[in-house]
């Protein structure tokens, strides 16, 4: 498909497609000893995709931030950019949350578990080693645990995939050579050129990792799909479509957003249609950043300080759908399952509850990591500020386990196109958004 032009991200859709039904093929015809063997085949080539997406993520975030930093016009505010933004993140969450919850409640979702079905044995691994150390935490207890994420080595953000550490490190460095350029310019050039040939470098590793998508979604799919046949799609239905559909709702919510600055949101989306698709292939808001500036850039016409910011803060916060739709349905889930067993029960209409609900999901949206899955962390996250018993958690998270890797697709997609509008709604309310680009 590549030497027919077929456009990149087409071929991420083509390969999605085929992988399902390829996995519906092993599941109906091929014997399963003969599976068992041929699954670490298929595993060896994902392991190796995610594998290398992983490793771009550090140095995608830290040379987007610190080459942004040092570039940007000596009477810029960064300050002020960077307040909006995250202002425009917690809006935003919080519209993500509301609407998550109305979803939920009408759909019922705190009915969906059968806990006659579910049982603390059947708990995930994943997930146990996290639930046990915020178990018993308090809101307090999580706050102090978010300045765990502050680095105490430079290499140690690195060594750890610490993307809060890798920011504050990126911060700190573009901060540091901006306040000496005046003092040592010519020193201080030489740091300014090779950040500029390391985020080409960076950027091109990254299109050659990115290039694998095609392969790596194949393989993902055929697993899923081949593990569980019709079932992955039958037994978790409901919460499937509903999961899309409010991840739709939350799409119209920026758009509409984005139509009361005089923007065609229809141009919107489709100007960022090759992040969007390619976020939803990888899983991974990180390994898709380089893509998402060149489209907040190119096709949005977003001003570069604005998309390089956005768009690099929006691997770790602000995301809607991983840090504010998952842990609402987390948490309607978990309350169900809680008030089922005949723990202490559990009102999740009162005000009280909503109160703490809605302070829990913005807390734990940030210091999210850009990496496929993360999502039910922020989700444990959420869950233990609302005071949820461990073994609820772990029930809770179980039984969505199956279908998780086919909804993190969409919200992936969904955490993208959030912080692609932020980036050009600001851009646009503070004047520096190239029109022209926009409507080309």
């Amino acid at each position: 498909m590549s030497n027919q032009k077929v456009k990149f991200h087409y071929r991420n859709l083509t390969a999605i497609g085929i992988g399902i039904i390829f996995g519906w093929g092993l599941y109906e015809f091929i014997p399963q000893e003969v599976y068992v063997d041929l699954k670490f085949y298929m595993k060896t080539i994902s392991n190796i995709y995610i594998r290398f997406l992983k490793l771009m993520i550090v140095p995608i975030v830290f040379i987007s931030i610190a080459h942004t930093l040092v570039n940007i016009s000596n009477d810029s505010n960064i300050g002020k950019r960077i307040g909006q933004i995250i202002t425009y993140f917690v809006v935003s969450i919080t519209g993500a949350a509301t609407l998550a919850f109305g979803m939920a409640n009408l759909f019922n979702f705190e009915n969906l578990i059968d806990v006659s079905k579910v049982s603390a044995e059947t708990i995930s691994k994943g997930y146990a080693n996290r639930i046990d150390t915020l178990g018993d935490a308090s809101l307090g207890k999580v706050i102090y645990g978010f300045t765990q994420n502050i680095p105490t080595s430079i290499f140690q953000a690195f060594s750890e995939n610490n993307i809060i550490g890798t920011l504050l490190v990126a911060l700190l460095i573009g901060m540091a050579v901006r306040r000496m350029s005046a003092k040592k310019p010519k020193e201080m050039g030489l740091v300014i050129r090779g950040l500029d040939s390391a985020k080409l470098i960076i950027n091109s590793m990254t299109m050659t990792i990115i290039k694998l998508t095609p392969y790596g979604v194949f393989t993902l799919m055929t697993i899923a799909v081949a593990e569980k046949g019709p079932s992955l799609f039958g037994d978790l239905a409901i919460f499937i479509v509903v999961s899309y559909a409010t991840m739709l709702l939350i799409f119209i919510m920026h758009m509409a957003g984005l139509s009361t600055k005089g923007m065609n949101p229809i141009k919107h989306v489709r100007n960022l249609l090759p992040a969007i698709i390619t976020g939803f292939s990888t899983q991974s808001s990180g390994a898709t950043l380089p893509v998402t500036i060149n489209c907040l850039e190119d096709n949005n016409g977003v001003d570069t300080e604005t998309a390089n910011i956005a768009a690099s803060l929006g691997t770790t916060m602000g995301m809607n759908a991983c840090g504010a739709m998952w842990p609402v349905f987390m948490i309607v889930l978990s309350v169900g399952v809680n008030n089922a067993l005949g723990l202490a029960p559990i009102d999740l209409l009162s005000p009280g509850t909503l109160f703490t609900m809605f302070i829990s999901v913005i807390i734990s949206s940030f210091g999210i990591a850009g990496l496929p899955g993360t999502a039910s962390f922020a989700a444990i996250t959420a869950m233990t500020i609302m005071g949820i018993a461990p073994e609820v958690m772990g029930m809770v998270l179980t039984f969505v386990l199956s279908v998780d890797s086919l909804i993190d697709m969409g919200r992936t997609a969904t955490n993208i196109f959030g912080v692609s509008s932020a980036a050009t709604f600001i851009s646009k309310k503070d004047g520096l958004l190239d029109m022209e680009k926009f409507k080309d």
